[in-house]
């Protein structure tokens, strides 16, 4: 039976998003001639380097995209933003994905590159809060339900072999309300990427723990499949320039630290610093899916008890356009 949860009554309200009745229909497809695109992200954060990176440096412009990247309140909205057409190209936590993937009829989903293999994300918070068991009984601040942050801390428990009721998760909509909420004492800490937690310290608080020792598809690149078949000029030169601006985050760290300062909504270079010098180990060189990570990410949601597993989880993912630009000799001519 399947049960009611925040992420399926989000899941349900976009299906709103189509056509009156709620039904469910795919949109049409875009075809343009000038390629354009808008690439749709779900935090504010130095995760998503790789996209401020390529804007920045006309990485989309050379291999012919006019690409604008838009910030999306939560991950929870990306499917709905995919499947209104309102992005073509999203990134987010993977969970959340794969619940539309499953719930959605006439809505299929292709995850095309992956940048980071792991829950890039911290847990900052009041001094007395200690890592481990000291987590346990604690009020953590997340953004939203089908979050990045939630299905970190859901790894986290079941790593440590925890009941769920062992943390208390409470929900803000947003990064900056978990600040918020965290500053006003109404939550013990915080989980989000940085330098949106970093940025707590200058107010007393602490770095707890991070999550980079679990591994996840955190936040691959999504696209329906409708979009993909009109438009794979576009997709195979998105994957490209994503392929060149990872190498140009590891290879040029002042170009990174300054979009990182231009996008993340730091003006402190120490802080900026501080993200790239995170995030840098973490950034693929290849962004090929992992089909693990990705069945990983189904089961964890259908254990929420959103949808049912699929008998292929391999199916939504589709690394062709990675596998073509490692046979051309792109990514080994990036890393001298």
């Amino acid at each position: 039976m399947r049960i009611a949860t925040p992420l399926t009554a989000s899941l349900g309200a976009l299906l709103c998003l189509s056509v009156a009745g709620c039904a469910v229909t795919p949109t049409a497809s875009v075809r343009s001639s000038s390629m354009k695109m808008t690439v749709g992200y779900t935090a504010i954060g130095a995760a998503y380097s790789d996209l401020y990176i390529c804007q920045d440096k006309g990485v989309f412009k050379k291999n012919g995209l006019d690409v604008k990247i838009t910030l999306l309140n939560s991950s929870s909205q990306l499917v709905a933003a995919l499947v209104s057409n309102g992005v073509q190209v999203g990134v987010g936590a993977t969970t959340s994905t794969a619940a539309g993937a499953m719930n959605l009829k006439g809505v299929d989903l292709r995850y095309i590159a992956l940048p980071i293999n792991r829950y890039y994300l911290e847990m900052w918070g009041r001094k007395s809060v200690r890592p481990g068991d000291g987590i346990k009984g604690r009020k953590i601040g997340l953004s939203s339900p089908g979050s990045l942050g939630d299905a970190a801390i859901d790894a986290l428990v079941k790593h440590n072999g925890w009941r769920q009721d062992d943390v208390q998760k409470v929900f803000l909509k947003s990064t900056p309300a978990e600040v918020s909420a965290l500053e006003n004492g109404a939550v013990d800490a915080i989980v989000t990427q940085p330098p949106t937690g970093t940025k707590t310290r200058e107010k007393g608080f602490k770095k707890v723990m991070d999550f980079t020792g679990l591994p996840a598809a955190a936040n691959a690149y999504t696209v329906k499949t409708d979009y993909m078949a009109a438009n794979r000029k576009a997709v195979t030169a998105f994957v490209k320039s994503e392929t060149e601006c990872l190498a140009m985050l590891h290879n040029d760290r002042a170009a990174a630290v300054k979009s990182i300062m231009k996008h993340s909504g730091v003006s402190s270079r120490a802080l900026a610093e501080y993200s790239y010098d995170f995030f840098n180990p973490l950034w693929a060189r290849t962004p090929r899916v992992d089909p693990r990570l990705v069945h990983d990410a189904f089961a964890a949601t259908v254990a929420k008890g959103v949808g049912e597993m699929p008998k292929d989880t391999s199916s939504f993912i589709d690394n062709s356009y990675v596998d073509a630009e490692q046979r051309s000799g792109l990514i080994r001519s990036l890393y001298p």
